[in-house]
């Protein structure tokens, strides 16, 4: 995941742009993280949680009354980040229902409700609709007898939310700068 652009040219760097320099953040392993603003990257260098494996070219030192760092275009951490090993999970891919249920927090997609107790399929399966993540949504029981064999066009209930697949990545991703934030 990026948080930040990579600079165009290296040499466009001053004092009121450094900050926003893209730096590549590798975990002890040298296995490629993310990419981070170099603000954060100087902080990580000067805790100790991290050291500079290159340098940016050319040279632009950080100064502080009593230290200088040159800034980097790559930090290694000196603790391991475990990064859980996630499968691909897409729209089209297919869903479970205490998936579905868990994504939606038991709430019913027309109502909205916190009382869903069925799994409802956007476009119906008897119109070919598929068991995938944006094609089913938590619906509690009236509504669900409500829509029947219809669309929610079809029946005048619009879905109050798109449904999508979860998105797990970006969660371990907050979980991750989280867990650095406390060193």
């Amino acid at each position: 995941m990026r948080y930040v652009s990579r600079n165009p040219s290296s040499t466009t760097l001053d004092a009121r742009t450094w900050s926003r320099a893209a730096v590549l953040v590798l975990n002890v392993t040298y296995e490629a993280l993310c990419e981070i603003p170099a603000e954060r990257a100087v902080v990580l260098i000067s805790v100790g949680a991290a050291e500079t494996v290159a340098d940016r070219e050319p040279p632009f030192p950080i100064r502080s009354q009593h230290v200088e760092i040159g800034l980097p275009q790559t930090i290694r951490l000196l603790r391991y980040v475990y990064v859980q090993h996630t499968v691909l999970v897409t729209d089209s891919s297919r869903a479970t229902f205490a998936g579905v249920f868990r994504r939606d927090r038991n709430r019913c997609g027309y109502c909205a409700e916190p009382v869903a107790t069925t799994i409802d399929h956007v476009l119906p399966r008897s119109r070919g609709g598929p068991n995938t993540w944006a094609n089913l949504v938590a619906c509690c029981a009236p509504c669900n007898q409500r829509k029947a064999d219809r669309t929610p066009e079809e029946a005048g209930m619009p879905l109050l939310w798109e449904p999508k697949a979860p998105r797990h990545i970006e969660k371990a991703q907050q979980q991750i700068w989280r867990d650095l934030a406390a060193v």
